[in-house]
C-alpha cells in the first residue's frame, strides 16, 4: 500500500475515534432531561405554610371621580 493511502486511512480512523471521544464526553456532562412531573414540580410556586392575602378584584375609584360627571 502506498504512503498516501496509509495516511488517509490513519487520518480517517483518528477522526472517527476523536468524534466518538467528543460525543461520549458531551453525553456525560449533559444533564438528564426532566420528565413531565419534575417539570411541573419545578414550575409550581414554592410551598409555604403562611397564607398569602389574595386581592379582592374590586378597584376603588378616586374620590374625585364623581365630580367629573
Amino acid at each position: 500500500m502506498s504512503t498516501a493511502a496509509i495516511f488517509l486511512i490513519v487520518s480517517l480512523v483518528a477522526a472517527v475515534i476523536g468524534s466518538l471521544v467528543l460525543y461520549a464526553g458531551h453525553r456525560i456532562r449533559r444533564p438528564r432531561p426532566l420528565d413531565f412531573h419534575e417539570q411541573l414540580r419545578a414550575l409550581a410556586p414554592p410551598d409555604s405554610n403562611r397564607t398569602t392575602e389574595q386581592p379582592s378584584g374590586i378597584v376603588q375609584l378616586d374620590p374625585g371621580a364623581d365630580e367629573e360627571r
